[in-house]
This record gives structure tokens, sequence and C-alpha cells, in this order.
């Protein structure tokens, strides 16, 4: 979606969006000097307004949250990626790893 369609699904407007995106809150694609959004930013951007207007964060905390949300999706992507392989292993190699993972949450 452009910028335009954008800010009308968040509710942004342009002054907002730009200082979003200069302080990289925001990281739509560029395609030949063109921002192009996604389902994702709209989303974002509701939780840049949530976190601002609901829970009160300030403009210094926003980066904050924002880097430690995109650290626990990242992890997510990990973590999918590890069950997958598990998954694609014999039911033997799967006990033998689970067995060690919980032998190791003990020490």
């Amino acid at each position: 979606m452009d910028a335009r369609e954008f800010q009308a699904r968040s509710d942004l407007n342009p002054g907002t969006l730009e200082i979003w995106l200069e302080s990289g809150w925001l990281r739509p694609a560029l395609r030949e000097g063109v921002w192009h959004y996604f389902e994702i930013d709209v989303a974002r951007a509701q939780l840049i307004g949530d976190l601002q207007h609901d829970l009160g964060i300030n403009d210094e905390g926003i980066p904050v949250v924002l880097n430690l949300i995109d650290q626990v999706g990242g992890l997510r992507h990990v973590l999918q990626a590890i069950v997958r392989a598990l998954r694609a292993q014999p039911d033997l190699v799967r006990r033998e790893i689970v067995e060690a993972c919980v032998a190791q949450g003990r020490s």
C-alpha cells in the first residue's frame, strides 16, 4: 500500500508519519524511492500509538520497547525453525534432544 492508504488505515497525520520514519520506528520497504507499506506496518503503527497513549510510554522509551518486541519476534522465528528441524528427526533423536534440554534446565 502507498503512504496515503497507510495513513488512512493507521490514522496517522503526515507529520507524525514523517517523524516515525525518521526515528526508525516504522520501517516500510523503499523501492525506487517510494515507500511501500504492509499490514505489519499498520500493526506496528497501532502498537506505537497504544504504547504512547494507552501505556504512557514517552518518546525515549518507544525505541526500547520496539527493540524488545523485535527481539522476541526474531526469537520466535528461530524457535519455529528449531521445532521444524526437530520434527524432521527420528523419534530417538528427538527424545535424546528433549532429555538433554531437560538435564540442562536442571543444572
